[in-house]
């Protein structure tokens, strides 16, 4: 292993291990009071703030716009349109599911559910919350995950791996939430859900070269979950 290889390791691994980390803390181990809150605050500031140490280095291709040199640019009428196709199927499917038997698992956690989201402070602000996660966290996540995480995996290792490992990685936090509140086999098969959209959703990126499309199918799926979570606090 040559030492860019290192050096690509050891910045990716951090950013792959914090979120789920930072996860426990403030869902698991302390989710209530001061330290939650300020977990789940420093968590967020991480995703934002550590692609930035090394922007110096990577530069903000592939962020909006392919980079140069990587093919030819897809249209924005393309981009969007694909964005907002994929994000509808995905929430049609999810809101499917919870026309299901699964739906009835779902609804059997919304005691967990509210009690987390009171401890948190969320529920009060529940509508700003929603906005802010169906919106700008969305749009932090695309940043985080598809552009830094799977656009640094994508040059040390293969796209399939890249791939598996960004999906497997954005879907381990997701994991650590849903065991609070469902079975372990649901909550692994939620997580896996949230595994492959995180892979369609690199996918979209490696070929379109921008989170733009991706935002926005991410977007779409925030916000049934935040639909569903409102329902589930008893709010609608």
């Amino acid at each position: 292993m040559n030492s860019d290889r290192l050096l690509g390791w050891r910045a990716v691994a951090p950013a792959l291990v914090v979120p789920f980390l930072g996860c426990l803390v403030y869902f698991v181990w302390m989710p209530e009071g001061t330290v939650g809150k300020a977990a789940y605050t420093l968590t967020k500031l991480f995703l934002l703030f550590y692609p930035l140490v090394f922007v110096c280095r990577t530069g903000w291709g592939g962020l909006w716009r392919r980079k140069e040199g990587e093919g030819a640019p897809v249209r924005w009428w393309t981009i969007i349109w694909t964005g907002a196709l994929s994000g509808v199927v995905i929430a049609a499917a999810g809101g499917g599911l919870m026309l299901t038997p699964l739906g009835e698992i779902v609804r059997g956690g919304a005691a967990g559910v509210g009690a987390r989201a009171d401890g948190l402070g969320f529920r009060e602000h529940y509508v700003l919350f929603a906005v802010f996660v169906s919106v700008l966290h969305s749009a932090m996540e695309e940043y985080y995950w598809r552009w830094f995480v799977y656009g640094n995996l994508s040059k040390l290792c293969s796209r399939g791996w890249a791939h598996g490992i960004a999906g497997l990685g954005f879907a381990a936090h997701h994991l650590i939430v849903t065991l609070q509140f469902f079975p372990a086999p649901m909550a692994i098969f939620l997580s896996s859900c949230v595994a492959v959209g995180g892979v369609i959703w690199t996918v979209m990126y490696a070929r379109q070269g921008t989170v733009v499309g991706s935002w926005i199918s991410h977007m779409c799926v925030d916000a049934l979950l935040m639909g569903i979570g409102y329902q589930l606090l008893g709010m609608g």
